[in-house]
């Protein structure tokens, strides 16, 4: 009987999730398109979808979506310190340099940030986290950027060069920035509807079948958005295929870690260090370190990056999950 109710809210709670994503992407060519409204209530109405079909569908508290099993603990003061301190510059530094402004699609995107800042900080410090596996969401994404920017100046796709200005300190905390950003971002809107709810609710069919079934959710979910960035066919697909095995690797890590946050910080390195990669140069990222030698070059770096996120994928397979300890 359980089992029997719980496929019926899978069922409409992906279809209403391929309803957003079907209106979405029929709106592309929409003024909310392009000033990118939709880009931000998209992700965060399928945040509220989960958050509202755990407390009402399943009467089950929403902390559940960010934890597997782990005891809850007290709130503590360095709980609110660094939410208060990440937001605080994310909002300075984005009105800094002007990629925040208090006008329009920004406020509705500066609300999304402090609730997501609020939601930090009631789970940073109730929840035990495995540092193992924060680790390995910080550096699987970093020595993967690393790695595909090597080969790339290996296989003669691009080289690296020095800018006229020294941007150093810009790109550092513009990096920085675009990874708090996602951070914050994901904290409320993808990662508790496809990992935190849906693939939760799927483990009674399976780890795999949960994780793959999710990934592949999350990886059509993704296509107006790759829509956006992307220049042609292969690019799209590039992205489906990036965007499918990223879905692997954030289920996988909140499996065996315990904890949707170490998901969350994966999946907002992987963002900020994919906005570096192809930033402009009015808020410079890495691309102002690099020059592409060949036309073909954007689609090449974005292979062989997800290419090196799929051996991170591998190996991370491997490491054994957190056992569940209860004091």
């Amino acid at each position: 009987m359980r089992k029997e109710a719980e496929k019926k809210q899978i069922t409409i709670f992906s279809f209403i999730v391929c309803v957003l994503a079907t209106s979405f992407l029929l709106s592309k060519y929409s003024y909310l398109w392009h000033t990118g409204t939709l880009m931000l209530f998209a992700p965060f109405f399928a945040g509220i979808l989960a958050f509202l079909f755990q407390l009402f569908a399943d009467k089950s508290p929403v902390i559940a979506l960010y934890s597997k099993s782990y005891p809850y603990r007290k709130l503590k003061p360095y709980g609110w310190i660094s939410a208060f301190l990440i937001f605080e510059f994310v909002l300075v530094w984005g009105l800094y340099t002007k990629q925040i402004l208090f006008l329009g699609e920004d406020l509705f995107l500066i609300t999304i940030l402090l609730i997501g800042a609020i939601v930090y900080y009631h789970l940073f410090v109730r929840m035990k986290i495995s540092l193992r596996f924060v680790f390995l969401a910080i550096i699987i994404p970093l020595i993967a950027a690393g790695t595909a920017l090597g080969l790339g100046s290996y296989f003669n796709i691009l080289q690296f060069c020095i800018p006229g200005k020294k941007i150093g300190n810009i790109v550092f905390f513009n990096s920085l920035y675009w990874i708090f950003l996602s951070i914050f971002f994901q904290v409320v809107c993808e990662e508790p509807a496809f990992r935190g709810y849906l693939m939760q609710k799927l483990l009674y069919k399976g780890e795999l079948f949960a994780i793959l079934f999710s990934a592949a959710c999350y990886c059509l979910w993704r296509v107006p958005f790759s829509l956006f960035p992307a220049s042609g066919v292969k690019e799209i697909i590039v992205f489906l295929f990036g965007n499918f095995i990223t879905g692997i690797i954030f289920a996988l890590l909140f499996i065996k870690a315990r904890n949707l946050l170490v998901a969350i910080l994966c999946h907002g390195m992987i963002s900020g260090l994919e906005i570096s990669f192809f930033a402009s140069s009015v808020n410079p990222g890495i691309m102002q370190y690099i020059k592409f030698l060949v036309p073909s070059a954007r689609i090449q770096l974005l292979s062989i990056w997800f290419g090196c996120l799929f051996i991170g994928l591998i190996f991370l397979s491997f490491i054994p999950r957190k056992k569940l300890s209860i004091n």
